[in-house]
């Protein structure tokens, strides 16, 4: 605990007088030995200074440290592995240039030092919030290098084949309780789950699933589930730290209940490697796999599910979507003829990218695994695939395979790979501009 104090006190520059006694921080800090605490080894107050006056570098004036919130904030992010955001929240009212007072100082030091991350963090309780979704607590937060996918593979075992599916997210405003989404449970089944090669806890496998809107055809090979907040359903993206501020102002606090406002929620977590089943009425069913970064875009929760490549929806027919982990209310569609996409430009951003530029904006996030073809004058072909989330209403941007290349001055015809969108006319692109990058 006097290292963890005395490496807040050298980060943040927080009241040494306030978070330990002003005549034991040299003592303290020349026993850490460390160059960083070199700022504490040599504090001293100036004549006239009392210890309530006296910080880690910065002299108070009339109960104000000679430190900024936004310095504060930066530093105690930082130390916590947060976003400078979340940390903003700590404050009743952050202003970036105002002066800290000493007792904020201490208030937002000693909460800092409860959210310093741990490599040593043990489980304390396991929570199965639905068939594909757990919410795991730990005695300390989990460090950046543990919230890391391949790390948190190896870290969370379970038995009788369950797995986690993506990294385990921390809630907004918890300390250290993380959603964490695993593949489908087995009703009355009981998981055991070791956390670094340590017993963590078991659970009983859930039969709960999530309720979901409605079904609907977005386009020739593209579906979406709606849910709605009004039926208590939220998708997690809205009620964890690391997407808080992208979202519109309409993040969610959700208390240990998983409520808000008196209502209770149902947490949609990662759907990534997750798929629906697609029955054509009178034929046979057919998996549709979830399109990544596709889960809540665009102020909407409505994930979209795709057939396999090269099949599409029948004009005409209805179908029926069921799956092991969601339970959809408006389950059934009769698909219709839908018209692609339509590119109207392209741009070349860099060698090994272009902005591509829809006559419309699809208002969603449609580009997501797709890709386009470009071909230069002498036939040789490059393919270019969607980057994930850098979509800007109708502009999105497209990135050529590692170690491919446009050839600066060479003009280029681009067409979509697939039916997923058609030219409006001939869509050159144009590489002069390159010349000079």
């Amino acid at each position: 605990m006097k290292k963890t104090l005395l490496q807040l006190l050298t980060v943040s520059a927080v009241a040494a007088s306030v978070l330990l006694p002003l005549n034991a921080a040299p003592a303290a800090a020349q026993s850490a030995k460390s160059p960083a605490d070199s700022r504490i080894t040599n504090l001293a107050p100036a004549p006239g200074m009392n210890g309530n006056d006296f910080a880690a570098g910065h002299v108070s004036d009339r109960g104000r440290l000679m430190l900024t919130q936004q310095e504060l904030v930066s530093r105690i992010a930082q130390l916590t592995e947060k976003k400078p955001l979340v940390i903003q929240q700590w404050l009743k009212n952050y202003e970036p240039d105002a002066r800290v007072r000493n007792g904020e100082a201490a208030r937002l030091g000693f909460k800092a030092i409860a959210h310093i991350p741990s490599e040593h963090a043990a489980v304390t309780d396991i929570k199965v919030l639905s068939a594909a979704t757990l919410e795991i607590t730990f005695d300390s937060p989990l460090t950046a290098a543990d919230v890391n996918l391949d790390k948190a593979k190896a870290n969370f075992q379970f038995d009788n084949g369950m797995t986690i599916r993506n990294v385990p997210q921390l809630k907004n405003g918890a300390r250290s309780t993380y959603v964490v989404p695993v593949t489908v449970q087995q009703p009355g089944k009981t998981y055991s789950l070791t956390y670094k090669g340590k017993a963590a806890g078991k659970f009983t496998g859930s039969a709960h699933t999530v309720k979901l809107a409605a079904a609907r055809q977005v386009t020739a090979d593209t579906f979406e589930l709606e849910s709605l907040r009004k039926d208590g359903i939220v998708d997690y993206g809205y009620v964890v730290e690391s997407y808080f501020g992208t979202r519109g102002g309409l993040e969610m606090y959700l208390n240990d209940r998983n409520a808000s406002g008196g209502k209770s929620y149902d947490i949609i977590s990662s759907l990534r490697d997750m798929s629906v089943t697609l029955t054509p009425e009178g034929g046979q069913p057919i998996r549709a796999a979830y399109v990544p970064y596709t889960q809540a875009t665009d102020d909407r929760q409505a994930p979209k599910f795709r057939l396999p490549a090269g099949q599409t929806l029948t004009p005409g027919v209805k179908y029926t979507v069921t799956a092991d982990w969601a339970t959809v209310t408006e389950a059934s569609f009769t698909a219709r003829a839908a018209a692609p996409l339509v590119i109207a430009s392209a741009k070349a951003v860099s060698p090994s990218s272009v902005d591509i530029t829809l006559a419309a904006d699809p208002r969603d996030e449609l580009f997501s695994g797709r890709s386009v073809e470009l071909t230069d004058e002498d036939g040789k072909k490059l393919t270019a695939v969607y980057k994930v989330t850098s979509r800007k209403g109708a502009v999105g941007t497209f990135e050529l395979a590692a170690g491919s290349q446009l050839s600066p001055g060479k003009a280029y015809t681009v067409t979509a790979s697939g039916a997923w969108a058609t030219q409006q006319g001939k869509i050159s692109l144009n590489t002069d501009a390159l010349k000079s990058s």
